[in-house]
């Protein structure tokens, strides 16, 4: 957990928010709120696994019209079958198609703990819930969704008390669409009530996340 989540924890609510400005100078986030938390701008420093997972992407890029991403799929063909379809649409044949592959941990795949797979070892060899996350980001951004719009959000599911994360893509005004490798369904964030987010990124910041009680 991030020691500034866990800081919060120990601290009375109105205490916390009262040194909230000082922790986080960019400030409060406008906009919806994923989950229902208050969400505080930073640069993007870490996770360092994020970081070099782009890298990597920048190096090996995937999503060229003759790249074969199974044996009857070409990227052109995942282009083609989303182009001009409702914004909706295009995120379910997104998560669908990426949830066929094996859900596979990073310890099994590269003998470590904790790994965020570019797209092009996602492809190669699957991963886990972040991977899967990682992998749609890329897709939806080469469908042309700006990567503005979209964040990888690590989050606490609550029922089992696991970790895990979640693609959020944002829509028109306060839409939020969660795109999850445990479900088909991609669904509207504010439906989603067992998920506590503790930090999300994109290419250019990472927010953190505090439920208020």
């Amino acid at each position: 957990m991030d020691r500034r989540a866990a800081f919060f924890r120990r601290m009375p609510v109105l205490g916390a928010f009262a040194v909230l400005p000082f922790l986080f100078p960019a400030g409060v986030q406008a906009g919806p709120r994923l989950f229902g938390t208050v969400e505080f701008q930073m640069e993007l420093k870490k996770p360092a696994g994020w970081l070099e997972a782009m890298k990597r992407n920048s190096k090996s890029p995937i999503f060229f019209d003759e790249k074969r991403f199974n044996a009857s799929t070409l990227w052109k063909d995942i282009r083609l079958q989303a182009e001009n379809k409702p914004f909706l649409e295009q995120l379910e044949i997104v998560n669908k198609f990426w949830n066929q592959w094996p859900y596979r941990t990073d310890k099994e795949v590269y003998g470590k703990a904790d790994y965020w797979a570019a797209p092009y070892e996602f492809l190669a060899k699957s991963g886990d819930c972040e991977d899967y996350c990682i992998v749609k980001y890329y897709t939806l951004k080469a469908l042309g969704v700006p990567a503005e719009r979209m964040r990888i959000v690590v989050v606490r599911e609550t029922i089992r008390n696991l970790g895990h994360a979640v693609l959020a893509v944002y829509g028109k005004g306060d839409e939020i669409y969660i795109l999850d490798n445990l479900s088909e369904a991609v669904r509207p964030a504010q439906r989603v009530r067992n998920y506590a987010p503790q930090f999300s990124v994109n290419e250019t910041h990472r927010w953190v996340h505090i439920k208020p009680r």
